[in-house]
This record gives C-alpha cells, structure tokens and sequence, in this order.
C-alpha cells in the first residue's frame, strides 16, 4: 500500500503538471487520468474476527466531442482491493479470500436528440478475480442508459435504467434517477457513479466553497462480486462485498484541467458472501461501520 500511496503522488504530480502546461482541452480530441487510493480501517465482523482493506485504482480515457452534449470516449481502469483478514476469521472455514483484481472498459456515449433531452449509455465490461483465478472467469457485462429533460439551465431530471450480468448465472436490474440540479450559483445536487465506484447508484450534493475549492457529501450503494481461486474455503467460489458508504470530501482545482479530491466518510450496512462456483450460499456475515480514507485525482489533457 505504501509504495502504491508515493506512486500515486508521483502519478498526481505528473498529471497535474501536464494539465496545466496544456491548459484547458482545446479541439474535439481529449484524453483523461484519473486515480484513487482508500483505506478502509480495521472493523469488526458479526460473527468473529476482523477486516481492513486498501484499495486502489487508475483510469486513462480517451474522448471524441463535437459539442459539450454530444460526444463518445473509451474508459479503462485497473486496480486492486487488498483484505486483510485477521487470524481468528471464520467464513465458511477460514479467511476467505485476499486480492481481488479489478478491471473495466467502458464507452461512456453521451447525445441530445432534442433542445431539452439529454441520453447518456454506458456499455461496459469488467473483470474481478482473486489473484489466482482466471481472469476471464470473474468477467461480467452490462450497461447503464438514462435521459434528462431540462426545465431550464439549473433543474435536468429524468429516469434511468441499469442492467448487468452477475456471477452465478445471475442478473441485476435496477433504476436510475438522472439528476443535475444546481439549487444556488454555489449549491449543487446530482448524481453520478464516479471515480471506480461500482454499478450502483449514488447522489452528491456539493457546496463551492470558494472558486477553487468543493465540499461535497456523497452516498451510494456499493456491490461487488469476484471469481475466487482454488485454494480458499470455497474454490472457484465467488465472493461479494455490499455496502452504503456515506463520504465527506474536498476537492481542490488549482487549474481548470486538473483536480484533487480528499476524502473520509465509513460504510455503513456492510456484508460478506461467500458462495460456491455455482452461487449458492456457503456463509454470510455483516460487519460494523468501517471509516476509511481517501485520496482522489483527475486531469484532462
């Protein structure tokens, strides 16, 4: 985690120098970095024993726009969850699974067909596999579509839909609320998926502090399933981690192109599953409220 945490800074420094040296993105070509490292703190699990996890994750993207409402751009992202375990864990017959990998590709496709409708799909892919297993075994599809009608420059609303491919042979089918709304010039409420989170929904209200500095709360719900390897309580099992983190942030912009997000917040409502290659339940636990830390960047180039 640590030398992951200096890399990060590392990757921060370059990029946001970068972004300044370009200055704002000019012509219809654009591309993108963005990155997080978490901590999720040591808590505690219902049925004995503990867990604390480091995550990270990196996302390059590259991008066409004729106009701010029309445009199409690949996203990639690579990362990994760390769990640690504690010694005295017990799910399904021992610690049940430790790195899991975690890639994606997706082709954000954003369009008006009208002076007041707004359509934006997600067509994605992802893996998520325990070092160990194939990642092709961990590998799931889906996408997300909503629309927006705007009532004016400050209010776009509209419903959405979600659909993706569970590991087990399963299939998760969800709505959306599609929602830009700036209540005041400083006051915004809008939702969005952000930075590696997982295909569940979420909804930020942000408070522009000053012209270079955004306060934000965040909620979301998180879900995230992964192919185990062969040597765990369940091989060629498949685990799930489910949580409604809720997070405080700061976001920092010395130029337009560039931005560094601090955050702190916990999950709330957290749960562990652990099921057979097949999905059906071996165990479940939930665990207690996990604070965790974060940092966050992105910049256009």
């Amino acid at each position: 985690m640590l030398r992951f945490v200096l890399l990060a800074f590392a990757v921060i420094g370059l990029s946001i120098s970068a972004a300044r040296a370009q200055g704002p993105q000019r012509g219809p070509w654009g591309s993108s970095l963005a990155g997080a490292a978490v901590y999720q703190f040591d808590t505690g699990l219902d049925q004995g024993g503990s867990f604390a996890v480091a995550r990270w994750f990196v996302q390059p993207g590259v991008g066409y726009a004729r106009d701010r409402r029309n445009s199409v751009s690949l996203s990639l992202g690579a990362g990994e969850n760390r769990y640690d375990f504690s010694t005295s864990t017990d799910i399904g017959g021992g610690k049940p699974w430790r790195n899991i990998r975690d890639l994606r590709a997706s082709v954000p496709i954003r369009f008006a067909p009208a002076e007041k409708i707004d359509v934006i799909v997600i067509p994605s892919l992802r893996w998520n596999a325990e070092s160990g297993a194939a990642l092709d075994d961990g590998r799931t599809q889906g996408v997300l579509a909503g629309g927006t009608w705007r009532f004016g420059p400050d209010l776009a609303i509209g419903p959405g839909i979600g659909w993706f491919s569970e590991l087990g042979d399963g299939d998760s089918l969800f709505p959306i609320l599609a929602l830009d709304w700036n209540i005041t010039d400083t006051l915004s409420l809008s939702t969005g998926r952000g930075l590696a989170a997982s295909r569940g929904p979420g909804l930020t209200l942000t408070w522009r502090a000053r012209p270079q500095v955004d306060l934000g709360l965040a909620g979301r719900y998180e879900k995230v399933r992964f192919r185990l390897d062969d040597s765990g309580p369940a091989p060629g099992g498949i685990g799930e981690d489910r949580s409604v983190p809720l997070i405080a942030s700061v976001a920092y912009r010395p130029w337009p192109a560039a931005s560094l997000t601090a955050f702190a917040g916990a999950e709330f409502r957290g749960r562990l599953r652990l099921e057979d290659r097949n999905g059906a339940r071996i165990d479940e636990t939930e665990y207690d409220p996990a604070p965790l830390l974060g940092l966050a960047f992105r910049a256009r180039f």
